[in-house]
């Protein structure tokens, strides 16, 4: 192997160190982070709230049985700190862990559905099977988590931003029940069939 140029490593140097991140404007971190916050707390409140659904899905997706127990509460738990994370100094921590929770997610529900199993993805609310665009949606998840981890300049919040800020939060809360309904409507087989057990 022919070793580095030390005088090209030089040259190199400020590129090499150019790439500090700047901070950025307060909203364009703030809603992202807080649209996840109140997803993960969501998904927490609700899985705790019905532990028996949730240890059905925990099933489907061929979970162990002796790790069904333990699981039923790590998840909801830990679906819970990384909300409170999100909106708190770990910030950072709290974005890493909802983009290792959504990879994680992603990865089962690729894993299912290229095997053919027809199930339903423990999102939440009325049944909504595995398919494409769920592991779609949570690869463009992870891209908001990453967004959530950036720094931010320093200055306070306004009451405008607040307004924005829940704006912003009530839009998106819209989308996202218009894009499951979507699929919903796509895959009423699945509805179907839950809605006889």
């Amino acid at each position: 192997m022919t070793p580095l140029n030390p005088e090209a490593l030089t040259a190199l140097h400020p590129f090499l160190t150019g790439w500090e991140l700047s901070p950025l404007e307060p909203l364009l971190v703030w809603i992202p982070t807080a649209w996840l916050a109140l997803l993960w707390a969501h998904a927490g409140v609700s899985q705790l709230l019905d532990r028996q659904l949730f240890l059905q899905h925990l099933a489907a997706y061929r979970v162990p049985w002796v790790w069904l127990t333990p699981m039923s509460w790590a998840l909801p738990l830990l679906s819970l700190a990384v909300a409170l994370s999100l909106v708190s100094p770990l910030r950072p921590l709290g974005a890493a862990g909802a983009a290792a929770l959504l990879l994680s997610y992603a990865g089962a529900m690729a894993w299912h559905l290229a095997r053919g199993h027809r199930l339903d993805c423990g999102c939440g609310g009325e049944p909504l099977r595995v398919s494409a665009a769920l592991v779609l949606r949570n690869l463009g998840l992870v891209l908001l988590a990453g967004l959530s981890a950036l720094p931010v300049q320093d200055r306070a919040l306004t009451p405008m931003d607040g307004a924005v800020l829940v704006l912003a939060l009530l839009v998106g809360g819209v989308l996202w029940l218009v894009f499951h309904q979507l699929l919903r409507s796509q895959r009423p087989d699945l509805v179907s069939h839950a809605s006889r057990h």
